[in-house]
């Protein structure tokens, strides 16, 4: 092929994981590496064998000049980076999902990509996985019959963990605008040091330097009439897998039970649930990367790029909004702050 795309990774916690993806495709070129901590450097230079290290984000893009850049920091500094990296020229940002802590800051980052010339794509890996593709392929053939519910959940915070809940039932409903939601969230007793130390996702009050929420349950409607249910943190069934999946139809389920889940999918067409027989491959990463890569050497924007990334996170903000407001919220969307931090500021939630 061509001149490769030279790409940095900022954010080496996620970061690494990206950095070896881009090293298997031959389209990029790793090429330089930041994060505000020397010892994470120093772990990344070694699994990777990049050399081009920095700690200062600004210094990184004026002299390392990526293409592309990989965002995979905390989830309150993808805003003032990804507009950072456009305002610097570089042709694509691949950000780590969430796109950013409001919808308000999520339309600037699309506005200064746009500006800029830079292709904006989100972190929703999943939706281009061989999995999902197929749990797709099974809704779509009809052997469910009429799709009527769809529910997800997982552990963690909505905001973190819940927007892939989220993106995985709006790729499987074709990305169809949400009419409404209706919501609720609570906040409880923060956890022990001990506490946190045995469960990565106990509630702490704050996540990433973030307020955070203990548990939230929603229930929306798409435009088609489907329902959609999700219940993350210690709202969600707790035996289940991180991510479970589950789609209801008039003549059977489908079922994903977690990210590790073995089998991966059951279907149930007949009082039982099955293995369903396909091979899947652990593509999702590379398929995302790749899929940036296309859009930046003059393909179409692929469905995890930043305009139909804001659907989902639209519905993300909103299901917050109707916690906070205590009602049933007709969307679009009109509150650009992060609901939480408002309830929280207006003493709604301790």
């Amino acid at each position: 092929m061509g001149k490769k795309l030279r790409v940095a990774v900022v954010g080496l916690v996620m970061g690494t994981g990206h950095a070896l993806t881009y090293q298997k495709l031959d389209c990029y070129e790793l090429c330089a590496l930041c994060d505000i901590s020397e010892d994470a450097l120093v772990k990344a230079k070694e699994r990777t064998g990049c050399d081009a290290l920095y700690t200062d984000y600004g210094q990184m893009l004026n002299e390392a000049k990526p293409d592309v850049v990989c965002v995979a920091t905390p989830n309150n500094l993808h805003e003032d980076m990804t507009i950072q990296a456009a305002h610097a020229g570089v042709k694509a940002v691949y950000c780590e999902k969430p796109i950013t802590m409001s919808m308000g800051g999520a339309l600037k980052m699309q506005k200064a990509c746009r500006d800029n010339g830079t292709c904006l794509v989100i972190g929703h890996q999943r939706r281009v996985s061989s999995v999902y593709r197929k749990m797709k392929e099974i809704i779509d053939s009809g052997d469910l019959g009429e799709i009527y519910l769809m529910r997800g959940s997982c552990g963690g915070d909505f905001l973190t963990d819940g927007t892939h809940t989220i993106d995985s039932l709006m790729f499987l409903n074709d990305d169809r605008p949400v009419k409404w939601v209706v919501s609720q969230v609570y906040r409880g007793r923060k956890a022990t040091d001990e506490e946190k130390k045995a469960d990565r996702y106990i509630f702490n009050g704050t996540r990433y330097g973030h307020n955070i929420e203990e548990g939230a349950v929603a229930m929306f409607e798409f435009s088609n009439g489907i329902r959609g249910e999700t219940q993350t943190g210690t709202a969600r069934i707790m035996e289940r897998g991180y991510q479970d999946i589950e789609i209801f139809g008039s003549r059977g389920r489908l079922w994903r039970p977690g990210d590790q889940a073995d089998p991966p999918l059951l279907l149930n067409t007949d009082g039982e649930f099955r293995p369903v027989d396909f091979e899947p491959v652990n593509d999702s990463l590379a398929n995302a990367h790749q899929l940036t890569a296309d859009w930046v050497l003059g393909g179409e924007q692929p469905s995890l790029g930043i305009d139909t990334a804001l659907k989902g996170f639209e519905l993300v903000m909103a299901i917050y909004e109707s916690a906070r407001t205590h009602s049933k919220l007709e969307l679009p969307l009109g509150q650009m702050e992060y609901p939480l931090d408002i309830a929280l500021r207006d003493d709604i939630m301790e």
